[in-house]
């Protein structure tokens, strides 16, 4: 058994994503695990379709099984998401490599050594700043004048193929999957800037457009059906007619605005990101303005990213603080499997160093610290439900077992 790990967000699973899981079977992976956000994800905003429909589209698109990436680290800049996620297949204990995709494939030997120099530098000057993660990482390598170190951080699957490679690089294997086709110009600075996860992974021909696009598409009525695979299409087309897809704040932008007027600057500064008096700028922002995009127009500028306020606003909405954000994981969440699935858990039942969750049965055995990361997923999931076109009720995520394919 050769089991591989893949990160991504599934945002919906398509074209590109199976060309990945393709590409990583020819290179003799036997199973593929992947870790995927849930409900709120990376760019801070939620899914355009629930978690449990996204792990089943990836099952049935040849992915082995979907583990959740809890939310603390699932709405975070690119060194805490890859945090999370690479600790969680760490903590399965039978992973043998990552795969990632990566558009300008630097040396490994360049990746070792910007990841031995990050472990003297010192990010704090830039941080102070308002600089970005990657930013301030660049700065760093740009100040030691190594100029191939420099230039690892140019596009956002390098940066988060880089934070995979410098989080695990002493556990696993590391396969990077050439990323071919130009972005589709949906990738604004800002958010290359803010390295939010692309992992679109795409192939060099009309079948293959970006995650972003395909969003796009579903929501405007475009037609976007051949982008992704027939199974993806049939689980989209289906949550549709059940009023759970398109899903966007949109549909609950009030609920989500006034969360951010009722909180006070100190409520606002305990949240993630939130340095240098940005507190205040985006509690005026909230009293002045009524709608999420004038408010986060009003906070936005060269120094706060529009991605960045974007997940601080995702944090407030489902509650996560910093200090929650700077946990580890401490349980690993099954979403989906199949039957080559069934194989990685039958094994991680010797290996996995952390408890494995199933259904709700499993929940009574986390201890409270870990309970409460739970909570906090079970949260976000009741109030994604709030930003579905039909209203969904509460309570269903911790009633929900993990989808079986292959029953």
């Amino acid at each position: 058994m050769r089991v591989t790990g893949i990160v991504s967000e599934f945002n919906p699973f398509h074209n590109g994503h199976k060309y990945l899981v393709e590409r990583a079977r020819a290179n003799g992976a036997t199973h593929i695990v992947t870790v995927m956000g849930g409900d709120f994800l990376q760019r801070g905003n939620c899914a355009v379709l629930g978690k449990y429909r996204r792990a089943e589209a990836a099952v049935a698109g040849g992915v082995d099984l979907v583990l959740e990436l809890p939310a603390v680290f699932a709405c975070a800049s690119a060194e805490r998401f890859a945090r999370g996620a690479v600790s969680t297949l760490r903590a399965c204990g039978c992973v043998d490599e990552i795969c990632c995709g990566s558009e300008n494939m630097p040396p490994m030997q360049s990746m070792l050594r910007a990841a031995e120099l990050l472990k003297s530098a010192d990010l704090s000057e830039y941080l102070k700043k308002g600089f970005s993660y990657p930013r301030a990482v660049s700065a760093v390598f740009e100040k030691s004048g190594d100029e191939q170190a420099a230039g690892i951080l140019r596009y956002p699957n390098d940066v988060l193929a880089f934070e995979y490679f410098r989080e695990g690089m002493d556990d696993f294997d590391f396969l990077r999957i050439r990323r071919t086709a130009p972005h589709d110009g949906d990738i604004s600075e800002e958010d290359r800037d803010a390295n939010c996860a692309y992992h679109d992974f795409s192939g060099a021909d009309e079948k293959y457009i970006s995650a972003s696009a395909i969003r796009k598409m579903i929501a405007s009525g475009g037609d976007w059906r051949a982008y992704v695979p027939e199974t993806t299409a049939r689980i989209i087309d289906s949550a549709v007619r059940e009023g759970l897809c398109p899903a966007g704040y949109e549909n609950n932008e009030r609920g989500v605005v006034s969360v951010l007027r009722r909180m006070t600057s100190d409520e606002l500064r305990a949240l993630p990101d939130v340095s240098e008096g940005l507190e205040n700028r985006l509690y005026r922002a909230a009293h002045e303005n009524d709608t999420l995009g004038s408010i986060i127009a009003a906070v936005k500028c060269k120094r706060y990213t529009h991605a960045r306020i974007c997940r601080i606003i995702a944090c407030a909405y489902i509650g996560i603080t910093a200090v929650a954000a700077q946990s580890e994981p401490e349980y690993i969440r099954v979403l989906a499997f199949g039957r080559r699935g069934t194989e990685i858990l039958k094994q991680m039942k010797s290996t996995a160093k952390l408890p494995v969750l199933m259904t709700a049965r499993d929940f009574a055995r986390l201890p409270p610290s870990a309970r409460r990361m739970l909570d906090t997923d079970l949260r976000a999931a009741d109030l994604f439900g709030l930003c579905t076109p039909a209203v969904q009720p509460c309570g269903e995520d911790y009633y929900r077992g993990a989808v079986n394919l292959d029953a």
